[in-house]
C-alpha cells in the first residue's frame, strides 16, 4: 500500500511509502509488551523521503528530540533508521527502506511502550 494525498481533486500516490502490515506490528509489539497495541500507523519509506520527512518532524517546534537522553550525544541524522511522533493521537512510525525492519520498529515499539508507561 502507498500513501495517497488528495490535492486538487487529483490523487498523489507516494510509492517511496509503504505502510508495514498491522500483524507486523502486532507480532513485534507482544514481543515487548503485554499492554494492548496502541494506534500505530507504521511506514517504510525511500531512504531519500525518510531523511526529509526526519528533517521536517525535527523543525517542528512541539517536537522533542530524545537523541541526546537516548544516546548521550546528538546522532547525525544519517546514523538514525527509525523514528516515532504522535500526531492527533496516534503515533506514526517511519522506518528507512534500507533499515532492518524487526529490529528498527521493536526499538521505536519500544518507546511507545515506555511513552504509554510515563502517561
Amino acid at each position: 500500500m502507498a500513501l495517497k494525498q488528495k490535492q486538487n481533486n487529483m490523487t498523489i500516490d507516494f510509492k517511496a511509502a509503504e505502510a508495514i502490515s498491522d500483524k507486523t506490528v502486532l507480532k513485534i509489539w507482544k514481543k515487548i509488551s503485554d499492554k494492548p497495541l496502541p494506534d500505530i500507523y507504521a511506514y517504510t519509506l525511500e531512504d531519500e523521503f525518510f531523511f526529509s520527512f526526519l528533517k521536517l518532524v525535527q523543525s517542528n517546534k512541539g517536537v522533542i528530540d530524545t537523541r541526546i537522553k537516548e544516546y548521550g550525544v546528538k546522532v547525525d541524522n544519517l546514523f538514525i533508521e527509525a523514528f516515532t511522533f504522535e500526531f492527533n493521537g496516534k503515533k506514526v512510525i517511519f522506518v528507512k527502506k534500507s533499515a532492518n525492519l524487526a529490529s528498527s520498529l521493536e526499538h521505536e515499539l519500544r518507546h511507545v511502550d515506555n511513552w504509554k508507561k510515563e502517561s
